[in-house]
């Protein structure tokens, strides 16, 4: 071997054993020529056990398949890459023919790590591909706190959307969500239903009971309401002792028997209070279609007085609302 060639090998050898960036270099046969202590360290396996083969994959997987060096070397085209990278690889912005990708695996460390690799082509002085490097670095510390940071803002949002005391949605989401379910009614030409449930004589119970007692009957009610509900509705707290649910897809008659059928199990729950009494209460619902061009204050509108006209009728019931 030349003595020139020879020092460049000692020099490229040195280079990448004293890079702290896990490296790995293959040659065109899919032979492994380098095989850095920091990917020793990151996978586990010790140079010797690669150097001089084509088995890299039996360091990350647990059957044969290519790293993302070998789809260099083989010149694999994006969808050959995506076919082992699907949705977690894309060309480099900073190397022409490199690839990047981030993938989790579990085998490593005592819980699996997350694991950055760009992958890039080698050419020799005539621009032939020789072989590629591909570099690994963990970056699972910064996977686990983007997570963390992930349920954090859901939380947030689950937190800013969700009435304290009963856990149904606050009114605040109530507008919001209306405005959704009313543009897929109108883009789509379907049904939609709100109910306005009140629950009676709330006023009396908070006298005789005291608010505590009171807060337990809204608890209850806002219960018997989750068990009501279908899989598409949504059920809010729109105020006091005042409800409000959407009802995608229903039209008159099912939001009329959801009503009925809410106000049935509501009277047949009674609540026990801390001296032992038994709290029996009941709701007034008020029930709307939502006709052509009404907007959602006319919808709400109507579903209240119709809920106010349950309550002039002797309580405990459902009442459809008046057509405009």
């Amino acid at each position: 071997m030349p003595a020139e060639t020879k020092n460049n090998s000692i020099s490229l050898s040195q280079l990448v054993e004293g890079n702290p960036v896990a490296t790995i270099i293959i040659d065109a046969q899919h032979r492994v020529t380098h095989w850095n202590r920091a990917c020793a360290v990151l996978t586990g396996v010790a140079a010797s056990d690669m150097i001089g083969r084509n088995e890299q994959w039996r360091a990350f997987y647990n059957e044969a398949r290519p790293i993302m060096a070998d789809l260099i070397v083989d010149q694999a085209g994006e969808t050959a890459i995506a076919n082992f990278y699907s949705g977690k690889c894309r060309p480099s912005e900073l190397i022409d023919g490199a690839w990047e990708a981030e993938d989790f695996f579990p085998a490593f460390g005592k819980a699996g790590c997350w694991l950055f690799f760009t992958a890039a082509p080698l050419h020799n002085a005539d621009g032939e591909l020789v072989g590629a490097i591909e570099t690994l670095q963990d970056i699972t510390q910064r996977r686990l706190a983007e997570e963390a940071l992930r349920r954090s803002e859901e939380r947030y949002r689950q937190l800013s959307q969700t009435d304290a005391l009963t856990g149904l949605f606050n009114s605040r989401h109530l507008q919001e969500r209306l405005v959704e379910e009313l543009a897929r009614a109108r883009r789509y030409g379907r049904p939609l239903s709100i109910l306005v449930a009140d629950c009676d004589d709330f006023k009396a119970i908070n006298d005789r009971f005291g608010h505590l007692e009171g807060d337990k009957v809204l608890q209850s009610l806002a219960g018997v309401i989750s068990t009501c509900l279908r899989l598409t509705d949504a059920a809010f707290r729109y105020g006091g002792e005042e409800f409000v649910l959407i009802l995608p897809e229903a039209d008159t008659r099912a939001a009329m028997t959801l009503a009925e059928r809410l106000c049935g199990c509501f009277a047949e729950s009674p609540i026990k209070t801390e001296t032992g009494e038994t709290v029996k209460c009941t709701v007034s619902i008020g029930v709307a279609e939502l006709q052509p061009d009404e907007d959602i204050a006319g919808l709400i509108r109507r579903a209240d007085e119709a809920c106010y006209g349950a309550k002039r009728a002797g309580k405990n019931r459902a009442q459809l609302a008046a057509t405009r």
